[in-house]
């Protein structure tokens, strides 16, 4: 069920904008500085709630919080296709998507699984993230061949009733909280004895409060190199298509392009995921950053077709096992005790990183007139994430 509403949620929001730049551009005749800040402030808005979102869902689940964000996502997707004024617009997309992905994308879905789930963590991510996965090489060629055929406007209110047809009954009635909170008091007893035992053997440990881990310098390594590879996907995501049709593509062709980045990444979700469970997750996502640092390479210098080709599978291979792993990193790091809102507070740096790589990528386009100078900075960041991600020493609560 998660896997098919993460189709729908980032289909419908961070896939789904990049196809937008060029046609809202038209409409609005702003510049890409301005149409990439729109995107900006809804990342920004997401990343600065997620703090109180992770602590809702550590404390009362994620069903309630992710049917409302389903039906805001919705019906603000209905309201921006008639918005007639950029300030409209901007309003909507910034306000009602950066609250409705605070709700409903991986940070929540991760917390669910991470409650759910302690022995093959690995494979439920994987699992997970396969199916969300395809949200890119569903929306991106979709939303490229119904651009031109029915508008942007129309396009968003028939993505807006994805959300309310489908992903808010699914959120609602089949979202369940981890069973083992649902077991009866008798059954509850008898296993917080048990765990007592356990935890006083020193056997169990449910990790760390957030607290605890903030004040750990893997907190802050990892957030910091987490905020710089996000600043790098972020301006790829907005800006890519632009960035193909501004070097001669046709927009179908650097659409279909783009969304063949999700098959691409089908792979690595489930062979880099499932081998997380044997080889180190903290090595794995490193590597990951140097080749998606491989991959911009490519796409900076591609001539042709085949070239594009390489970077979609260099750079998909990579990022599709990126979110998952970055999961299981920080669970093998901090354990599930306060996930949700562990991941929340590195939300925060993450987000202004998020933020603001879209709208400089807007700005240096501005001042070049080409993306190339955003993707060398992108290439440079992927790799000193991958480096501070290696680097970081283990947390202290596995010897404690």
């Amino acid at each position: 069920m998660l896997g098919l509403t993460t189709i729908i949620s980032y289909g419908t929001t961070q896939y789904l904008f990049g196809t937008l730049i060029v046609p809202v551009n038209q409409t609005f005749h702003w510049n890409r500085a301005s149409v990439s800040g729109v995107y900006a402030m809804s990342l920004l808005l997401s990343g600065l709630l997620g703090v109180p979102v992770g602590y809702l869902v550590d404390r009362y689940g994620a069903r309630l919080l992710m049917t409302l964000g389903s039906l805001l996502g919705g019906v603000t997707l209905f309201a921006l296709a008639f918005s007639q004024a950029s300030w409209q617009f901007t309003v909507l997309w910034a306000g009602g998507m950066g609250i409705a992905m605070a709700l409903f994308l991986y940070p929540v879905t991760f917390t669910v699984i991470t409650t759910w789930f302690d022995r093959g963590r690995g494979k439920a991510f994987a699992i997970l993230t396969f199916l969300g996965g395809l949200a890119s090489p569903i929306f991106f060629p979709l939303a490229g061949v119904l651009l031109p055929l029915m508008g942007w406007r129309s396009l968003l209110m028939l993505f807006g009733g994805l959300h309310l047809l489908i992903a808010v009954p699914l959120h609602g009635f089949l979202l369940r909280r981890a069973p083992r909170t649902q077991q009866d008091t008798r059954q509850k007893r008898h296993e917080k004895n048990q765990l007592h035992q356990l935890a006083s053997s020193g056997v169990l440990h449910e990790g760390v409060t957030a607290r605890q881990a903030v004040a750990q310098r893997p907190f802050w390594t990892l957030t910091i190199s987490f905020s710089i590879a996000m600043l790098g996907n972020t301006i790829l995501f907005t800006h890519q298509i632009a960035h193909m049709i501004n070097r001669g593509y046709d927009p179908v062709l650097a659409a279909t392009l783009t969304g063949g980045l999700g098959l691409a990444s089908l792979p690595g979700r489930v062979g880099l995921n499932l081998l997380s469970e044997r080889v180190s997750p903290r090595l794995l996502l490193g590597l990951c950053h140097v080749v998606q640092a491989l991959g911009v390479v490519v796409l900076i210098l591609a001539p042709s077709v085949p070239w594009l080709l390489l970077y979609v599978l260099l750079y998909g291979a990579a990022f599709g096992a990126i979110s998952p792993l970055k999961a299981s990193v920080v669970a093998d790091y901090f354990g599930k005790k306060a996930y949700g809102t562990i991941t929340a507070l590195q939300g925060l740096p993450i987000a202004f990183g998020t933020a603001l790589g879209p709208l400089a990528a807007g700005w240096l386009y501005d001042l070049f007139g080409r993306y190339d100078v955003a993707f060398w900075c992108c290439v440079v960041g992927f790799v000193l994430a991958g480096c501070g991600i290696v680097v970081t020493r283990s947390s202290s609560w596995h010897t404690s």
